[in-house]
């Protein structure tokens, strides 16, 4: 399974293989308590980060782990990795044309009507609860998916961590998305921010970057 979702500016590559890539290769902390599985799962969101960097003319790059357990990019880079148990995915650009990409893999269905509390405005909810069941599957995912992809591309600027609530869709066209929180100044960059959405699939792929 492959996708193909690059921007303007932007390489990406996703893979539905799990990449053995030598763990001492990784760059991992010294400390660190990864599972197999989340070991795995690195080792592939790796190897996609380097498929994409090469694609920008960067060879053999080094991509270390953060404090946050974030990828350090190399320098005048950014980008964004994400996974789910079937895809693995990350994209890159210069930073001469973005200053931050969020990238998220979700599987449709993840998100259950129980949890719409915990990660939905009021508006989302009002929006979901006037479709179709089966289209309420696709959209509420979508939803969070967006939340999940913001996220990543707000926290390298404003190094905030944000809630679900904390951020809003802008529906019906989910084109973009809102800051509601007072956390982050109402005048930083990551407002001026574009959604886009891809439907693959069981799978959807969501990216913020700036306009």
């Amino acid at each position: 399974m492959t996708v193909n979702f690059s921007h303007i500016g932007t390489q990406c590559f996703f893979t539905d293989k799990k990449i053995t890539k030598p763990f001492m290769d990784l760059q991992l902390p010294f400390n660190h308590q990864f599972s197999p599985k989340r070991l795995y799962d690195f080792s592939t969101g790796r190897y996609c980060a380097i498929k994409s960097l090469e694609q920008l003319g960067i060879k053999d790059p080094i991509i270390p782990i953060g404090k946050d357990r974030e990828p350090i990019w190399p320098e005048g880079i950014v980008g964004s990795i994400s996974h789910c148990d079937i895809l693995t995915g990350a994209i890159v650009a210069k930073v001469s044309d973005y200053i931050s990409l969020g990238l998220d893999i979700e599987e449709i269905d993840r998100v259950t009507t129980d949890i719409w509390g915990l990660v939905f405005t009021e508006n989302e909810k009002k929006y979901l609860n006037n479709l179709s069941e089966n289209e309420q599957v696709v959209k509420s995912t979508a939803i969070f998916s967006a939340k999940e992809a913001f996220y990543k591309f707000q926290h390298p600027i404003t190094k905030t961590f944000l809630d679900f609530l904390d951020v809003e869709v802008a529906l019906p066209r989910f084109t973009h998305l809102k800051l509601l929180s007072n956390a982050v100044p109402s005048t930083t960059i990551i407002n001026k921010n574009k959604l886009i959405i891809h439907y693959h699939q069981n799978l959807i792929v969501s990216l913020v970057l700036n306009l």
